[in-house]
């Protein structure tokens, strides 16, 4: 299988998941989600899901074979307001975002969800009139450079915005590589960039790697955990381990690597048990798409 073939069955299955999110199924967890997209369907405004939402939906089902449950749920929507936002969660919302959004909390969920026109790189772009395939170009990283419709128009399937299909093909190579190096917060994308890769025990691409040289050579011991605690709401990687991946980065700068590395990461995170009672077997094999 080629890999416009593999992107077609990865997309094919990312709609899936995305039903099967957006479905109530039994699982208790999923009330509040179900409950906050209906909210967006009643008041009939176009919305897609965004990120790293959906890279936890499809990788959960490639490497796991049981459906995905993401850390939190980013909600874009368009043309509608903050305070057309606000009126509608009033209930959930525990502040405004520095980006021109609202963070909810449901139950133990976060949502950030937030207007499209006051996405932060769309407007560091200068695009006035935004649309919903502007969105993965805005994304630091490739693995999170994905949009998908929360609702699809009736008699039609759930649009997927993919740009130039980066999201799909960082997952068939297992890399993770910048999309767009805009963003103001390089030593939080350093810390990001570590975690992914190690718990998804992905390469990290050449353009990834310089920056995380660049950036992560100035950023002390105690900065990287401060930054983890304020992001993950713990500290997943100690100061030493943040050294050592230091030095191994380094080493491969020396060595002018111009090809996709994989960092001796050790995997750190764990966000929620199994869900044994749902498990679809479906798996990179099953897809032809090489593990290695």
């Amino acid at each position: 299988m080629d890999e416009s073939q593999q992107i077609t069955v990865l997309k094919k299955l990312l709609r899936e998941e995305v039903s099967s999110f957006c479905s109530q199924d039994g699982r208790g967890w999923k009330k509040a989600i179900i409950d906050t997209i209906h909210e967006i369907r009643r008041r009939e405004w176009s919305a897609v899901f965004f990120g790293g939402t959906l890279r936890s939906l499809l990788l959960s089902r490639l490497n796991k074979s049981g459906p995905g449950r993401p850390r939190d749920i980013d909600i874009v929507v368009n043309s509608v307001d903050i305070d057309d936002l606000h009126a509608s969660f009033e209930r959930f919302v525990s502040r405004e975002t520095r980006f021109g959004g609202l963070q909810l909390k449901r139950v133990n969920w976060q949502f950030d969800v937030w207007p499209l026109q006051e996405t932060f790189r769309l407007k560091e772009m200068g695009v006035t009139s935004p649309t919903f395939s502007d969105l993965p170009s805005t994304t630091f990283f490739n693995i999170e450079a994905i949009a998908v419709d929360v609702w699809p128009k009736r008699g039609c399937s759930r649009q997927i915005y993919s740009c130039d299909d980066q999201f799909f093909r960082g997952v068939i190579h297992r890399t993770i590589e910048i999309n767009c190096e805009l963003n103001p917060f390089p030593e939080l994308c350093v810390v990001r960039a570590l975690v992914m890769a190690a718990n998804l025990q992905w390469k990290v691409g050449p353009c990834l790697l310089a920056y995380l040289g660049k950036y992560g050579r100035n950023m002390s011991s105690w900065e990287f955990e401060d930054i983890q605690k304020k992001h993950y709401g713990v500290v997943q990687w100690d100061g030493a381990l943040f050294q050592a991946a230091m030095t191994e980065i380094q080493i491969a700068l020396q060595h002018n690597c111009m090809s996709s590395v994989r960092l001796m990461l050790p995997r750190q995170m764990t966000l929620w048990p199994e869900d044994d009672n749902y498990t679809q077997q479906i798996t990179l094999a099953t897809l032809s798409i090489d593990k290695q």
